[in-house]
């Protein structure tokens, strides 16, 4: 029986449909989209065009004259705050001979309506759209001298506020990262926040105007170089409380939260997640942040926040063992939090500093032990994100599970080339095609057919591709799990950084917002990934026969066995 399902966070729609066998004649599906209670059904936008057609000036068609020659589709150009139905609809005929292709409508799916919002309950879900290898911003940027988008254009418009490409990246992130500071200045109260990097115009008019600002800011090099202009102005600020908490080298603050404490000085909220407070990461790198509307687990954060304001001295942070004793143990656990639990961990944790050469029974943090463990329990997915995790981490404890269960579906994108090379080197007994679990961030280098070459990062200077850091287990499951916060999610973090890791496990809401934001990055760079692997003729437009259908039914290609993550046949 065809089926086909929807699921949306606040900034993309998820849309995966399946038919029982390969459809004749079919040269992919128009999909349609209808604005909830009464719109009516009008086809997406498309770029792609059939082989031999010409699309070099990237204008928009639709999904009925150029379909779409896959399984499942993104939508990225919905509103958001809107609520959405799609039908998908297979297509007959021949393209470009004059005629329109044919709409198979009595074979249409339908999904379920889908609201495209941060809100998931006690959680607010926020993810930006900083990737920056898009044909999108091959054109909306001129070209620099290598031939790739201007990097210098791109970092003369990212710090502007309001400027319309600055919010066409930062999409919501700025909102979510911003939405407690905004809630002390309306609703009073206090903020107690522990950052990183921080040198966004925006965010620092926003802390420098700020009601009750408590900061923690870190150093992020030895010449604070990232910081020094913000934290200046941070000191000369009335009214600002702002400790320096400088780590030794090999050290560092790499927090990004803040809580909301009421007038009464209860905390109420705190938000977590990647992002640091930089335009680079609101606008160049995939991130993500969290609101979490909860007290008990506020008041974890603010006694975190406590610890490393005691920890610190005039001139340095010891990261001694009364922080480590207490973050040895979770500063909330087991935590209710609408349908789901919350786990949180504070770093550093293990007794000491990570040793230059550790051994084989090296110490596993406590904090990565319960995630190990969780990752080791999925049942159909595990899914992730990283910046540079090092080694052990849970990539390598990715492999270990896939190792473990063929059957899960492990995939994953990472900026760090090693941790690529580790893991796809664990995975080549699977044998299944070229197919890649894991992927690195990568861009189209060469042009051809109507793409042109990619901006991957920012500058050359520029080392964050992608800045999440996220596992999502299970997520169309009850016992689905959301691994997020500052922690990179390997053992150095643990060991030698001031970090947050928040688990929450059974929130499904929740789950499928971070598996969304997943697998629009993952897919997007393994495209990106397999044409740098294959070359051009890997790929030149929409082909002309039904034949892009075979790899999904074949049981030999892992396209075929997407299935597992968004059908899944256990729960």
């Amino acid at each position: 029986m065809p089926k086909a399902i929807a699921l949306a966070n606040n900034d993309v729609a998820q849309l995966v449909w399946r038919y029982d066998g390969k459809i004749p004649g079919c040269l992919g599906f128009a999909v349609h989209r209808k604005e909830e209670p009464d719109g009516q059904w009008e086809p997406l936008p498309a770029w792609v065009a059939f082989e031999g057609q010409d699309n070099s000036s990237w204008t928009p068609h639709t999904t009925e004259e150029w379909p779409v020659q896959k399984f499942e589709w993104r939508d990225l150009t919905a509103d958001r705050g809107k609520t959405y139905s799609y039908r998908i609809v297979p297509t007959t005929g021949s393209p470009g001979a004059g005629a329109p292709l044919t709409l198979s409508l009595d074979r249409a799916v339908f999904t379920n309506p889908v609201t495209l919002t941060p809100d998931r309950g006690s959680f607010r879900t926020y993810f930006n759209r900083g990737i920056l290898s898009t044909q999108f911003l091959v054109h909306a940027l001129p070209t620099g001298p290598s031939g790739t988008p201007d990097s210098t254009a791109l970092d003369s418009q990212i710090d502007q506020p309001g400027n319309p490409l600055r919010v066409a990246l930062a999409g919501q992130i700025i909102e979510g990262v911003a939405l407690l500071l905004r809630r002390a200045a309306s609703e009073g109260g206090s903020c107690y926040a522990a950052l990183y990097e921080l040198n966004d115009p925006e965010l620092l008019a926003l802390l420098l105007e700020a009601h009750g600002l408590h900061l923690i800011l870190s150093d992020t090099a030895p010449n604070d170089k990232t910081n020094q202009a913000a934290r200046q102005s941070l000191h000369a600020a009335a009214g600002v409380d702002i400790i320096d908490r400088f780590l030794a080298s090999g050290h560092i603050g790499h927090n990004k939260f803040c809580v909301w404490a009421d007038s009464q000085g209860t905390a109420k909220a705190v938000m977590l997640g990647s992002t640091n407070w930089t335009d680079t990461a609101l606008c160049a790198q995939s991130n993500n942040a969290l609101v979490v509307e909860n007290a008990t687990l506020a008041a974890a954060y603010l006694d975190y926040w406590n610890r490393l304001k005691t920890d610190t001295t005039l001139d340095n942070a010891r990261q001694g063992q009364a922080l480590r004793s207490r973050n040895a143990t979770p500063g909330a656990a087991d935590l209710p939090i609408d349908e789901g639990l919350a786990t949180v961990w504070f770093s550093p944790n293990p007794k000491g500093p990570r040793v230059s050469h550790p051994g084989p029974n090296e110490e596993t943090p406590p904090d990565l032990a319960q995630v190990f463990a969780l990752m080791a329990q999925a049942r159909q997915a595990i899914l992730f994100l990283e910046f540079q995790p090092g080694t052990p981490s849970v990539i390598g404890y990715a492999a270990k599970c896939l190792a473990n269960k063929p059957e899960l579906f492990v995939r994953g994108a990472v900026t760090d080339p090693k941790a690529v090379g580790d893991f796809t080197t664990t995975l080549t007994h699977r044998g299944v095609g070229d197919e890649a679990d894991v992927v690195a961030a990568s861009a189209i280098g060469d042009q051809f057919a109507d793409w042109q070459r990619e901006l991957l990062k920012a500058s050359p200077g520029a080392h964050a591709i992608i800045h999440d850091k996220i596992v999502v287990i299970d997520p169309m499951s009850a016992h689905c799990v959301v691994v997020t916060g500052s922690h990179n999610q390997g053992y150095r973090a643990s060991y030698n950084n001031d970090e947050n890791l928040l688990i929450v496990r059974g929130h499904r809401d929740l789950a499928q917002a971070y598996a969304v934001h997943v697998m629009d990055v993952y897919d997007h760079y393994r495209f990106r990934y397999l044409l740098e692997k294959s070359g051009e003729a890997a790929f030149s437009g929409l082909q002309r026969d039904d034949s892009w259908q075979n790899r999904y039914f074949d049981p030999t290609d892992a396209a075929s066995k997407d299935d597992v993550l968004w059908f899944p046949k256990q729960d």
